[in-house]
C-alpha cells in the first residue's frame, strides 16, 4: 500500500477476504481485490464523497440520500452497481448528533462488515459489503459504507403498498416472515427488523434479503426466541408504515401473515 494507508494485520479484526487500512483521517475495512480502488477514493476525503462526485451517480432516498454508481471493478457477486451510503443517527439522538458516533466499542461500518460476511457465510441473503470506513471527528468519528446493489429489489414497505388487499399482500407478508425463520436458523439476530430493511422483489414471491445489519448479533446456535423477537419488531414497524387507505392493522393481523407458509419459492 502507498505511504498515506498502512495495512493492518490484527489477527482476527476483519472477516476473511477483507482488511484494514488507515487514511489520513481514520480508518477502512476493504473488501481485498478493491483495496487500490479504495486508497484512491479516498483521496476525495471520503467515500461517500467519491461516490457524490461520479457523473453518472443516481441515488434513492433514506436517513440521507444513498448513492449508486456502475461498479468500478467486478465486486464479490459482479453486480453491475455500487451502494454507499452515510451513517446518520435516528431517534432522540438525531438532532444532537447528526451523522458523529462516539468513538467507544467497535465502529459501526466494521461491525456491519463482520456480520455481513458472517450472515453470508450462514446462507442469509445479503448485499456483499465493499468497503467500510470510519473519519475522526474529535472525539467522535462520521462513517460510510459501500455494498454490491441487489437489482430488482424493492423495501417491504413499497411492496406491501403496491399489493395492498390483494393475495400479493400475504405473499409478500410469508415472504418476509421466511425470513425471519431463515434469520433464526442461521442464529443471525437482527435487532432493528422493520419494514424499510427487508428486500423483496415486486412480485412479493421470490427469496426476500436483508440489509443494515450493523447492529445484527451473531449467534453460535439457532434461537426460537429471537424468531418471536424479529416478528414483533417487524410487526410493530409494519403497523406504523399502515396502509395506502390508512387502514390500521393489529399486530396479531400482521403476526399471523408473517408466520403463514403460503409464499412461493
Amino acid at each position: 500500500m502507498a505511504g498515506r494507508s498502512r495495512l493492518e494485520k490484527r489477527s482476527g479484526a476483519v472477516p476473511d477476504g477483507y482488511h484494514r487500512t488507515r487514511h489520513r483521517s481514520g480508518r477502512c475495512t476493504v473488501w481485498t481485490p478493491a483495496a487500490e480502488w479504495g486508497e484512491k477514493a479516498l483521496d476525495s476525503g471520503t467515500l461517500y464523497a467519491w461516490a457524490a462526485d461520479q457523473p453518472d451517480r443516481s441515488q434513492f432516498p433514506g436517513r440521507g440520500p444513498v448513492y449508486t454508481v456502475p461498479a468500478p471493478l467486478p465486486g464479490p457477486e459482479k453486480r453491475a452497481r455500487w451502494a454507499f451510503r452515510h451513517y446518520w443517527r435516528g431517534g432522540a439522538m438525531a438532532m444532537p448528533l447528526g451523522d458523529r458516533y462516539t468513538r467507544v466499542g467497535r465502529a459501526r461500518p466494521f461491525r456491519e462488515v463482520s456480520a455481513s460476511a458472517s450472515a453470508r457465510a450462514r446462507g442469509i441473503r445479503t448485499p456483499a459489503v465493499i468497503a467500510g470506513a470510519t473519519y475522526v471527528a474529535g472525539l467522535h468519528y462520521r462513517c460510510d459504507l459501500v455494498t454490491e446493489v441487489v437489482p430488482d429489489v424493492e423495501p417491504l414497505a413499497d411492496v406491501l403498498h403496491a399489493h395492498d388487499g390483494t393475495r400479493g399482500w400475504l405473499d409478500a407478508m410469508a415472504t418476509a416472515g421466511s425470513l425471519i425463520r431463515q434469520l433464526a436458523e442461521a442464529g443471525v439476530f437482527h435487532v432493528d427488523l422493520n419494514a424499510w430493511n427487508v428486500l423483496l422483489h415486486p412480485d412479493g414471491t421470490r427469496a426476500a434479503w436483508v440489509v443494515d445489519l450493523d447492529r445484527a448479533r451473531i449467534l453460535r446456535r439457532p434461537s426460537r426466541s429471537i424468531a418471536d423477537r424479529m416478528t414483533s419488531r417487524l410487526a410493530r414497524s409494519i403497523s406504523k408504515v399502515g396502509t395506502p387507505t390508512g387502514e390500521l392493522l393489529g399486530h396479531a393481523e400482521i403476526e399471523a401473515a408473517l408466520d403463514a407458509r403460503t409464499a412461493r419459492p
